[in-house]
């Protein structure tokens, strides 16, 4: 444990909760813990995760998640889903949208996250990513890569899956201050990138300067940047 510092990233293993099927309503919660706040997450029997709204939430920890989204044969899945009204003070990761690795050589996996919304999001002093949407970050040191993402990007890889596709993701009214971090990193794939992602009115204020400088690390991804965002991720602008 580190005196003073409510997150342990060592413990990552507890997440808060994680919504899995259909016509879920979360509300009022303070969550403070050493993974995922909340994680949206696909069911294991081929039908969507859907119709999710979460707002009123005080969220401390690595992640308003949706994820991570793994390809399968029977096509994971997860849409419709709206964060809301949330605040997250000193929080790790903020909004952290995932797929995750094992693609087939034959095409017969697939997943999609679809119609994602995030609004009204306060996000003060994170201390590791503020935005993240690409693959999920979770190689650990001392373990083989594969095709998995380093904890530990931009110093290690990052491979994109092009079997889970990323569709009308929106960020609007999302305030960021004082990240300890540039603002944030979006990664979508060469073969499938992300489409219809929207920033609206995402204002980073006082960053970081590692590892991107005062800016988004954003590729294969195309949307639009609106209102007063600021700064305006490159592939958006």
């Amino acid at each position: 444990a580190v005196e003073g510092f409510p997150l342990q990233p060592l413990d990552l293993n507890t997440d808060g909760i994680d919504p899995r099927g259909r016509d879920f309503y979360v509300h009022d919660c303070l969550i403070v813990n050493d993974d995922d706040s909340i994680a949206v997450k696909p069911t294991s029997g081929g039908s969507c995760t859907e119709n999710v709204l979460l707002e009123d939430l005080i969220l401390t920890g690595f992640g308003a998640s949706i994820g991570s989204v793994p390809p399968s044969p029977s096509h994971s899945c997860v849409r419709n889903v709206t964060f809301r009204r949330i605040a997250m003070p000193g929080t790790g990761k903020g909004i952290y949208v995932k797929s995750n690795p094992s693609c087939a050589a034959d095409g017969s996996k697939t997943g999609e996250i679809t119609d994602i919304t995030y609004e009204d999001v306060n996000i003060t002093d994170s201390v590791w990513w503020s935005i993240w949407i690409g693959p999920q970050q979770q190689h650990e040191p001392g373990s083989a890569l594969g095709q998995k993402c380093a904890l530990d990007y931009p110093f290690g890889p990052c491979p994109t899956q092009e079997c889970v596709s990323f569709r009308n993701i929106t960020l609007r009214r999302v305030n960021i201050d004082r990240p300890l971090l540039s603002p944030g990193v979006i990664l979508g794939n060469g073969e499938n990138p992300i489409q219809g992602l929207l920033f609206e009115d995402v204002i980073v204020s006082r960053p970081g300067i590692f590892p991107f400088g005062k800016e988004y690390r954003c590729v294969n991804a195309t949307g639009a940047a609106r209102g007063t965002t600021v700064p305006v991720p490159a592939c958006l602008a």
